[in-house]
């Protein structure tokens, strides 16, 4: 790989560049703009790909320049003028009440409001519970394994135990939705296959959510 030797943010963060380019995954880019911050998850990866480790641990709350969000749920960012990229989960606000939101949140820029999205559209979930999902699934799948990575889901059907990013089966197990906000009688949601595209912000009654067929899936 020809560059630098080394990588220096400030003076917390240095690493040793990698000696092989990591396999190209299969992704686009859509440009973005931000000042996001390392937590606890972060890894530092050369391509967007869990496999293509540049630095493995980089210490909480380094301001990390944000300039793209992939297709498959990396940011991609910038430092010293190089292009490195870290999964969804291992970036937060400064201010995050629940860095889960604002990873979510992150992926309007993937999937923006209105974006056509129906049955079409397959994607292969990292949660366990099924091997993927097509549409209204398929999104909702896409959206959590951005958030939560790897960790497998957990199916249950305590309402009272909603958590941001769970994802709802909803309507008698007809349609799945994923969490952005839990108030005290209703949830706000995002969800793909909703009149045929990506829909974010429809708020529903918690009354409309337990039905005999419907559940949760967790990945806390």
């Amino acid at each position: 790989m020809n560059g630098m030797a080394g990588l220096m943010l400030g003076a917390a963060l240095f690493f040793a560049a990698p000696t092989m380019e990591a396999a190209a995954a299969e992704y686009s880019v859509t440009e973005a703009a931000a000042i996001l911050y390392t937590n606890n998850n972060t890894v530092i990866l050369s391509d967007a790909d869990d496999a293509a480790v540049v630095l493995p641990e980089v210490a909480a709350d380094l301001p990390i320049q944000v300039t793209g969000v992939t297709s498959n749920g990396y940011f991609q960012i910038n430092l010293d003028g190089q292009t490195f990229y870290i999964h969804g989960i291992g970036l937060s606000a400064a201010d995050a009440v629940s860095p889960v939101y604002d990873i979510i949140l992150a992926q309007k820029a993937v999937f923006p409001e209105g974006m056509h999205w129906t049955n079409d559209n397959y994607y292969e979930w990292k949660g366990g519970t099924y091997t993927g999902g097509f549409g209204c699934a398929g999104f909702a799948f896409a959206v959590s394994d951005a958030a939560f990575g790897d960790t497998k889901a957990v199916i249950h059907k305590d309402y009272t135990n909603i958590r941001v990013g769970d994802i709802l089966r909803v309507d008698n197990d007809t349609h799945s939705v994923i969490v952005l906000e839990v108030r005290d009688n209703s949830v706000i949601v995002a969800e793909g296959n909703y009149n045929a595209s990506i829909h974010w912000g429809r708020e529903i009654p918690k009354a409309q959510l337990v039905d005999p067929y419907s559940y949760i899936m967790t990945r806390y």
